[in-house]
């Protein structure tokens, strides 16, 4: 179990401070779309080279493959451009922290969409987290509201990715051949708009290679894994716990990194939003808890 928690805390740790490269990265003068080319290809060729290692074909039936580069479109596409937009307008930590309005739109999606329905903690974590959103979008009164709507956007888009990665024939490939798929449209789209729009730039110093590669492509694809390897010995509702890290790592790496302005609006609304996955997290937890003491009864 140990083992569970190092994985899940270091992947909430390193998802945590890519935010924050990736925003210097293009500070630096790499373009957005170059960035999320090379950031594409690097979870491409490593989930590859993934499955090499482990001797799993790539092979998929349609389904699956169709589900995958869906879930790419939203996941490792949509998202990533939203979030990289915004970051230009927002501190980082303020865009993280409205992109994690995700678990409150997981549960919409699967209550409404799935009709499961909504617990009173669903409901409570609901309501926190559009308090929060409302604390964080009028913090101080001179935040973009450019920046804010493609944040919020982000959580949408990533919300819909999540619910792929629950319901669907695609997680039932091994983990580096889904994420294969799920990388493929982001990889495929970027080699294309990238160069179309003038944006594609050779980095011209290895600081940047390393950061664009490294800090942002092995970041994603290392955070992802540690966090599948580290629910598989956890659980996911523990995990959901622990994987809380992330959003604070962001919201103070970033500030820090930046000396972005910290208001009474950004520290209320950051709380709030946590306090909603908490919810959400207290929730999951008490389900695991009863199913499994309802297994437990049905074999006894």
């Amino acid at each position: 179990m140990a083992l569970g928690f190092i994985c899940v805390a270091g992947a909430g740790t390193i998802l945590g401070i890519m935010p924050t490269i990736q925003k210097q990265v293009m500070l630096n003068g790499l373009p957005m779309y170059s960035l999320m080319l090379y950031t594409s290809w690097t979870i491409t060729i490593v989930c590859i080279l993934a499955a090499l290692i482990r001797k799993h074909s790539l092979k998929a039936s349609k389904v699956q493959v169709i589900q995958g580069l869906l879930m790419g479109v939203f996941g490792l596409f949509l998202t990533p451009i939203l979030l990289n937009s915004s970051y230009l307008y927002l501190p980082v930590g303020t865009t993280l922290m409205l992109n994690f309005l995700y678990p409150a739109i997981v549960c919409i999606i699967m209550g409404v969409g799935f009709k499961a329905g909504f617990s009173r903690l669903q409901i409570a974590a609901i309501v926190v987290s559009i308090l929060g959103m409302a604390f964080l979008t009028g913090a101080g009164g001179d935040l973009s509201g450019k920046g804010i709507a493609m944040a919020i956007a982000s959580a949408f888009t990533y919300g819909i990715y999540l619910v792929g990665n629950e319901k669907g024939p695609v997680n039932e490939l091994p983990i580096e051949v889904k994420m294969f798929y799920i990388s493929l449209p982001g990889a495929a789209a970027f080699s294309v708009i990238a160069p179309a729009t003038g944006s594609f730039v050779v980095p011209d110093n290895i600081t940047t290679w390393v950061m664009a590669i490294g800090g942002s492509g092995l970041f994603t694809v290392g955070g992802y894994f540690l966090m599948i390897y580290g629910i598989g010995k956890l659980g996911a509702s523990t995990a959901a716990f622990v994987s809380m890290v992330e959003p604070i790592v962001s919201t103070v790496f970033g500030t820090l990194w930046f000396r972005d302005p910290v208001t009474v609006g950004i520290v209320a609304g950051s709380c709030l939003v946590v306090g909603s996955i908490l919810l959400i997290a207290i929730d999951g937890y008490q389900k695991s808890k009863r199913g499994t003491q309802s297994k437990a009864g049905q074999t006894a």
